[in-house]
């Protein structure tokens, strides 16, 4: 890896800052440039969340909350960037690619910026093909572009390519750049936590926990494991599904655990803040991540780094995060019956959980280190500039 280097400035680009996978990759991205000497400063240009934003602060970087109104339309958008971008004259803009992606990188490059690169973290495949060329486009216009795994990238540009330490750049323009997962703060985090009092205060005392994480949104297919959890409560009736997150269709799906007549072995905790997550996995026996697409899958990589065994669906990035029958299992998209059976083989065969579970550490530990993610990074970088 580099030597840290000082004086350079990175600001970092994004739409919104709530309590998700970007958001929390950004944190890893802050946390990493921090320990190679990088000033960063953070740019938020429409909506966020007071949680995260003092999460982002605490790892060490000046956020800047422009708070823009949509409504004002993609002109002003530019406009705002642009003259932010002269007036900081920053070495690197890193911008989050989520809509509207293009614009603060054109932005950045119309203010002059040297160096940028753009990350982007959901799979071309539920887009368009104006979302593609707005995105390849914008590729062309980055040093570099970054996507959290190899389906992703595959998804918008057609082939692939993990960027390892050292790769020089200048072979292609795209690379697949992992998440990360701080195995030692996870690891802290779960390793205070009494586990049986925890469920006592919870309420769920002598009960098995399937765990979901991540916002209720209709792509993250919380309504296919409440099916699923009918099924799997038929044969293990002191089942507990706690579902960690909050998002637009919270009401729906508690509505709809009402009508499967499961409401009271439902658990809804709302949104939390990364650590108060992390001690959460603790309980968990099994971690169900039944997404209807996944750039990555961070609450699998995360419940991994925990021990927990994962059933995921077979999509995008979670075929990657997981390893299927030795880290957790893989399922159909939607399906709800599989999805059950797989829950209920692990719930039954805690052994088999536990083998799967320290698999799980193993794999995280190989592949999406904070180590290895800070080594890519900081080299890359340090290249580019």
């Amino acid at each position: 890896m580099n030597s840290p280097v000082t004086n350079k400035h990175v600001v970092i680009a994004i739409p919104v800052l709530f309590v998700g996978g970007t958001e929390i990759q950004t944190l890893n991205l802050v946390t990493v440039l921090k320990s190679g000497g990088y000033q960063v400063s953070v740019c938020c240009y429409y909506e966020y969340d007071d949680s995260m934003v003092e999460e982002v602060q605490a790892a060490g970087a000046h956020v800047m909350l422009m708070k823009l109104n949509r409504e004002d339309g993609l002109v002003n958008l530019f406009k705002k960037l642009r003259h932010l971008f002269s007036e900081l004259n920053p070495d690197i803009v890193h911008v989050q690619y989520i809509a509207p992606g293009l614009v603060p990188i054109v932005a950045a490059k119309v203010a002059g910026v040297k160096t940028v690169f753009a990350t982007v973290h959901q799979p071309g495949r539920t887009y368009g093909w104006r979302a593609k060329f707005l995105l390849r486009t914008a590729a062309r216009l980055c040093n570099a572009f970054f996507c959290n795994s190899r389906a992703v990238e595959e998804s918008w540009f057609g082939n692939s390519a993990v960027l390892e330490p050292g790769t020089l750049l200048c072979k292609r323009k795209h690379y697949t750049i992992y998440n990360s997962i701080d195995l030692q703060e996870i690891g802290e985090s779960v390793a205070g936590v009494n586990r049986e009092e925890l469920k006592r205060s919870l309420g769920i005392s002598g009960k098995k926990v399937v765990g979901v994480v991540g916002r209720l949104r209709e792509e993250k297919g919380q309504t296919v494991l409440l099916d699923a959890m009918v099924e799997v409560l038929k044969v293990i009736p002191e089942v507990m599904l706690v579902v960690v997150g909050n998002g637009p269709d919270r009401e729906k799906l508690q509505q709809k655990a009402h009508s499967l007549g499961t409401a009271d072995h439902v658990l809804w905790l709302g949104q939390r803040t990364p650590k108060e997550v992390f001690r959460l996995y603790a309980i968990m026996d099994i971690v169900a991540v039944p997404s209807l697409f996944e750039g990555f899958g961070l609450s699998a990589a995360e419940a991994m780094a925990t021990g927990v065994p994962v059933v995921a669906t077979r999509v995008d990035g979670l075929a990657e995060v997981v390893e299927d029958g030795t880290s957790g299992y893989l399922v159909h998209v939607g399906d709800s019956k599989e999805l059950a059976g797989a829950i209920t083989d692990l719930l039954l065969n805690p052994k088999k959980a536990k083998a799967m579970g320290q698999s799980g550490y193993g794999r995280v530990k190989e592949n999406f280190s904070t180590d290895l993610f800070r080594e890519v990074t900081i080299s890359t970088y340090g290249y580019c500039t």
